[in-house]
């Protein structure tokens, strides 16, 4: 698969892969702010969230939002964020084999092996956010009885999809600087 885009992938290539991702991500950020005002992305248990939160938390948000809100969640932020996902994981595997491809004078130096093992990082997150969106549905549909198991899954696959794009964006913001970096050093000409 690398040696394949390793030939084939261009610069357009990138900018169209993670411009597409991030008005995809801004365009669901909008529509969700817009239908439930009070309501922030950044916080569990709805969006990015390090860590754990209780079964307590899931149900609290879930009564704060009303009917619309779960109604929302259910019709139109998951079918969203089931697009979101691979538009990510297609950015993220442009982005790290444009900045890693071998013999180019900015690329980041990586062996075959370590390059696939960078790729691991957004395959797992995509995985996870839909397994995570799995168990939401399943907890909007269970509502207001959502069981102490569902809800600790949820909690579990939320932070494990924020801990996972978290690292592959960083791995993603590395490579770029560390081809900066290269790209900036003189050549052996250039002395």
């Amino acid at each position: 698969m690398l040696s394949v885009l390793d030939r084939h992938i261009r610069f357009w290539h990138l900018w169209v892969a993670n411009g597409v991702a991030l008005a995809w991500f801004a365009g669901m950020s909008l529509a969700t702010q817009m239908a439930l005002p009070g309501i922030k992305l950044f916080r569990c248990p709805i969006g990015l969230c390090f860590g754990y939160y209780s079964p307590i938390e899931l149900q609290a948000t879930l009564t704060r939002v009303g009917r619309s809100g779960r109604q929302f969640f259910a019709e139109t932020l998951l079918p969203l964020d089931m697009v979101l996902p691979a538009l990510l994981l297609v950015a993220l595997t442009v982005t790290y084999a444009w900045f890693s491809r071998p013999n180019q004078d900015a690329g980041v130096p990586l062996s075959t092996g370590a390059r696939y093992a960078l790729l691991c990082v957004p395959l797992f997150y995509c995985l996870a956010d839909y397994a995570e969106n799995w168990a939401l549905a399943e907890a909007l549909q269970a509502f207001p009885n959502i069981s102490y198991r569902l809800a600790r899954r949820a909690s579990f696959l939320t932070a494990a999809k924020s801990q996972l794009i978290v690292a592959a964006l960083g791995i993603a913001v590395a490579l770029v600087i560390v081809a900066w970096g290269r790209a900036r050093q003189p050549g052996p000409g250039d002395i």
